[in-house]
């Protein structure tokens, strides 16, 4: 990593994307420091936007909830259009995740939707506005997203513990007061019981309780962190892979490998115009492009082709639809 971080912070970084919810005393006792110095240096990460954020990850699934996502390429849209596009998708109150990139797609949204029905009066509204911009347009459903700490910071070999968010899908049911917590932590995850407690008028036995249960009930997954690659100036890349001639055992075999790829952060199963998406928070291109041809060394008799992007900005990250943004 460029950026002046040493062992002790990325163990501290580490720490937070295993679980952000952590007290400073806890984390310090971890990596063999005082809870001030943690204090210090976790208030430099977000001085210095090192730390975008923290998140809480739900699993929207079991609430009934779809993940659709569009990748568009785009013509005659110069940068004031594309801006207003960007725009008017982190409007949108079913955008969960709008990403500019470089490559074959200009940009990439996704979606949180009851039904079919949801997502395609969606796409009709984007489509009233801006399809005149639209050069091409592909559409996927993720089936899932395990979520793979990043074990990059401390280059672990160790394979990935597997997070899922989603494959089953049913209609958990959250009261009001449920919902509210949740929204409050999506973007704030590190919020204290007592101020979560005093924005719902309710007491921090009662919301300590409730996040138990949610957590009990694997509504919240977990509390992690989001980190600005720019400042390492590292990259986020995504393959698109498409499958042929697959079994159960060869992809199991595949899945398995891909564990033992510390830069990799998401592996997603969809359907449409691909089968899988690989996200990477990784070094440069270079070590992406070599990673991917080892891969399609070793699994070129499942592999048919594969795509790529590089994100450049994420500009909506939310893991529950209506969710509060970062407070200070």
């Amino acid at each position: 990593m460029s950026l002046d971080l040493d062992l002790k912070d990325r163990k501290i970084l580490y720490q937070l994307d295993l679980d952000c919810r952590q007290t400073n005393s806890e984390i310090g006792k971890k990596v063999g420091l005082s809870k001030q110095v943690v204090d210090y240096r976790i208030k430099r990460f977000l001085r210095e936007s090192i730390i975008t954020r923290f998140a809480t990850v739900i699993d929207t699934y079991k609430l009934g909830f779809s993940k659709y996502k569009i990748y568009l390429s785009l013509e005659n849209a110069n940068r004031e259009i594309m801006a207003q596009l960007v725009e008017f998708l982190k409007a949108h109150p079913k955008t969960e995740w709008i990403a500019t990139c470089s490559g074959k797609w200009d940009l990439i949204a996704g979606y949180f939707v009851k039904d079919v029905y949801e997502f395609n009066a969606a796409l009709k509204e984007l489509d009233e506005k801006f399809s005149q911009y639209m050069a091409l347009r592909e559409t996927t459903i993720s089936l899932g997203v395990p979520h793979w700490r990043k074990e990059y910071l401390l280059n672990n070999k160790q394979p990935h513990e597997v997070i899922l968010q989603g494959g089953q899908k049913s209609n958990y049911t959250l009261d009001s007061t449920d919902e509210e917590i949740l929204k409050l932590l999506v973007n704030n995850a590190r919020m204290p019981i007592t101020e979560i407690a005093q924005r719902l008028k309710s007491t921090p036995r009662i919301i300590n309780y409730r996040i138990k249960n949610l957590k009990k009930d694997k509504i919240i997954l977990i509390n992690r962190i989001s980190l600005d690659l720019n400042k390492f100036n590292w990259i986020y890349c995504k393959a698109l892979l498409k499958f042929k001639n697959v079994t159960n055992q060869r992809y199991n075999q595949f899945f398995q490998y891909c564990r033992s790829i510390n830069n990799l952060t998401y592996v997603i199963n969809s359907i449409g115009s691909w089968d899988l998406e690989m996200d990477f928070e990784i070094e440069d291109f270079n070590k992406f492009n070599t990673i991917m041809l080892e891969i399609r060394d070793r699994f070129s008799d499942i592999i048919k082709h594969y795509d790529f992007v590089i994100v450049m900005n994420e500009d909506k990250l939310d893991y529950y639809p209506g969710c509060y943004p970062q407070f200070e």
